[in-house]
């Protein structure tokens, strides 16, 4: 009678085994998920950049302002992104000395920008290096002046901090750098005459710092 009990306590034995590795197992692979895109909306603070004017010697600053902004991220290995940016800043240029009737003229500036971000290890804390190239996009609001479109490079740094693992913060610190076409005329319109530009460049770049935080949603 004994023997006849043996092959069923097995069998139970094996099942309660089997159930508590599976409940282990469970939590384990959900850790383990990779997500593969993420997408964070931030506000900004930007500051900095302007023009020097060839023929007057003059600078032409642009205002310190809010800007906000998307990223998409795609993840290509556990340690690197592809990233996708768009940025816009609604400022003002100093346009004193210059043809225009009024000191500050309405500005608009844009980047579209395509590159990588490079995520150091760590599990919920995980600082990161990015690195973006693309467009960037000046849009006047005076006197139907002509917007200018140039190329452009980013460079960055901060730390994502995953609270969940669907939603997260991300914090950083990045430099836009515009390169301009060295004596170049910037913003011309017919308004002021034929051939009439609102600004000779004669730098070769133009520089802009912007402080950010948004937040990251994985999917």
């Amino acid at each position: 009678m004994q023997n006849t009990n043996t092959l069923p306590d097995a069998v139970w034995l094996a099942a309660i085994v089997a159930i508590i590795s599976i409940c282990h197992a469970v939590p384990a692979a959900a850790q383990e998920r990779q997500y593969k895109f993420e997408i964070t909306p931030y506000a900004a603070y930007r500051f900095g950049g302007g023009f020097d004017d060839d023929d007057t010697g003059d600078e032409f600053d642009l205002e310190d302002s809010n800007a906000m902004g998307v990223i998409f991220n795609i993840m290509a290995n556990p340690n690197g992104q592809y990233e996708i940016l768009y940025a816009r800043q609604d400022t003002e240029v100093n346009t004193e000395g210059t043809a225009a009737s009024q000191p500050f003229v309405d500005l608009d500036v844009e980047y579209l920008q395509f590159g990588g971000t490079y995520l150091f290890d760590g599990e919920k804390v995980r600082p990161f290096i990015a690195m973006t190239f693309g467009l960037s996009h000046f849009e006047p609001q005076f006197a139907d002046l002509d917007s200018e479109n140039y190329f452009s490079a980013s460079f960055g740094g901060g730390i994502k901090f995953h609270a969940t693992e669907t939603l997260g913060v991300r914090f950083e610190g990045r430099v836009f750098t515009t390169f301009l076409d060295s004596n170049s005329s910037i913003f011309c319109s017919s308004s002021f005459g034929a051939g009439e530009c609102l600004i000779q460049a004669s730098g070769t770049s133009l520089t802009q710092w912007e402080a950010k935080a948004g937040l990251v949603f994985r999917f």
